[in-house]
């Protein structure tokens, strides 16, 4: 169970949308001539390399669409205790970043689903990601090929929120 926050209003930011409201943003955005480049992560505790990845990001688009991995999925994908901050303070977190435009709760469990739903032009990962041939990382290619977009990776060095959390937990 993520920490409990007793006033969520407080993290409020014009940057956060619904799904919704961000296709449709989206669209705005392409039929005005822009890339819009999406990232897709749990985005818990936010860190350096979270801020160098979405940076990177933004380098490659017009318009940087961040979705956050709703706390169920993300629960069932990290572990116990995580996230460490529920959906609000994660999406808070990043509309705190100039590199982000935009902020959605992604409610689905694999990221495929939100690339065909949001429709951007490029799906931005990280450079850990560009050789790597799992089945995830297939059918997230195959989805941004089927919207027209293409797969764009950063090349900053990779560090983890589940490394940072092993680490704070050995120097105990």
């Amino acid at each position: 169970m993520p920490i409990e926050i007793k006033n969520p209003e407080h993290y409020f930011s014009e940057k956060i949308k619904t799904e919704e409201e961000a296709i449709k943003i989206v669209e705005e955005q392409k039929k005005s001539g822009k890339r819009v480049g999406l990232c897709i992560g749990g985005f818990d505790l936010l860190h350096p390399g979270h801020m160098t990845h979405l940076r990177s990001a933004k380098e490659l688009c017009d318009f940087l669409v961040v979705g956050v991995t709703a706390e169920e999925f993300n629960a069932t994908r990290k572990g116990k205790g995580r996230p460490v901050y529920n959906d609000i303070l994660r999406a808070f977190s990043l509309s705190q970043l100039n590199s982000v435009d935009l902020i959605f709760i992604s409610k689905y469990p694999k990221a495929i689903e939100a690339i065909i739903s949001i429709k951007p032009s490029y799906y931005i990962k990280g450079p850990d990601y560009k050789e790597k041939q799992t089945e995830g990382i297939r059918a997230e290619r195959e989805a941004i090929k089927s919207i027209g977009g293409e797969m764009k990776y950063t090349s900053d060095e990779k560090l983890s929120t589940s490394e940072l959390i092993n680490y704070i937990k050995e120097i105990e």
